[in-house]
């Protein structure tokens, strides 16, 4: 089928009775749209995405018939089963026991976005491939991180959603496509100069939203690229540092006891107080309010 008779999920959610039980899209999430989905058994027919899909089985046994095979017979999903599904591609499915699960629907650009310092060739010519259900912990267990982000309200904020998020499209790309990837010593020495650019930055905007492409953009260097050379040079990824300067600077200003904790979660770049002191008490094994009194 022609690409320009595909739909998107937008328009797909939007002819269909069932309701996810959560839409990233309803909380700005940006790069990719999760949905979580819990359904009685029945069919369900997914037709050609432009997006492709990435199925994160939730309960520890569903049984259900893959109605695209020539001859459906019953089979069983188990808890973090995947499957891809490539865009263009339909799935029709009849769940013969109710089912939750994670759906990841990843946009076609956001694969050639991020296979431009991975693969050989024109990153516009990378395809996933469909994968049948089966086990892969490394995949399921970053769409769960992602979902238990969404259903607490990001308590890690944009940057760490976009790590996840560039983590699993990677993988996608190396494992589950026909890209062949460049070798990764290009990659073996770190640049300083692109690290020294990004703390700088950093640094200079610690209170504002930190998202890994605009750190990237300030430094004239892909995302893909910045990640690398970070973890490489720094010894932890560009989410941990923005985390531990802010969790530095937090330290410093709960000195100065007019200011309030709410006020130091804004200057310090927090998505909201709880997201401060659960941070907080994870690097310091106290909340801020406990290392405040422990000042005086």
């Amino acid at each position: 089928m022609p690409a320009s008779s595909h739909i998107s999920i937008q328009q797909f959610i939007q002819q269909v009775s069932y309701i996810p039980t959560q839409n990233s899209r309803l909380d700005g999430w940006e790069d990719i749209i999760l949905l979580k989905y819990v359904l009685e058994p029945g069919e369900v027919y997914v037709p050609e995405l432009s997006e492709h899909l990435l199925f994160v089985s939730l309960l520890p046994k569903i049984q259900y018939k893959n109605l695209n095979d020539r001859r459906p017979k019953k089979q069983t999903l188990r808890q973090g089963d995947v499957t891809i599904t490539p865009a263009g591609f339909s799935q029709h499915w009849q769940w013969l026991t109710s089912f939750s699960a994670i759906n990841l629907f990843i946009p076609k650009l956001l694969v050639a976005e991020i296979s431009k310092d991975l693969v050989k060739g024109d990153p516009e010519s990378v395809r996933l491939i469909e994968l049948k259900a089966t086990a892969v912990p490394f995949l399921s267990t970053i769409a769960i991180e992602l979902l238990s982000e969404l259903e607490a309200g990001e308590p890690f904020g944009k940057p760490y959603i976009d790590s996840l998020t560039r983590s699993l499209v990677m993988a996608l790309i190396i494992y589950y496509s026909t890209a062949k990837t460049r070798d990764q010593r290009v990659f073996s020495k770190p640049d300083n100069t692109y690290v020294r650019c990004a703390i700088d930055f950093i640094q200079d905007h610690l209170s504002e939203d930190l998202r890994l492409t605009r750190i990237a953009s300030a430094c004239g260097i892909s995302i893909n690229h910045l990640c690398t050379v970070f973890k490489q040079s720094v010894g932890q990824s560009v989410h941990q540092y923005v985390i531990q300067q802010r969790i530095e600077k937090a330290k410093v200003l709960l000195k100065n006891r007019k200011k309030s904790i709410v006020e130091i979660s804004q200057e310090t770049g927090f998505s909201n107080q709880a997201h401060f002191t659960n941070s907080f008490r994870k690097y310091c094994r106290i909340t801020p309010s406990q290392y405040r009194k422990e000042l005086e």
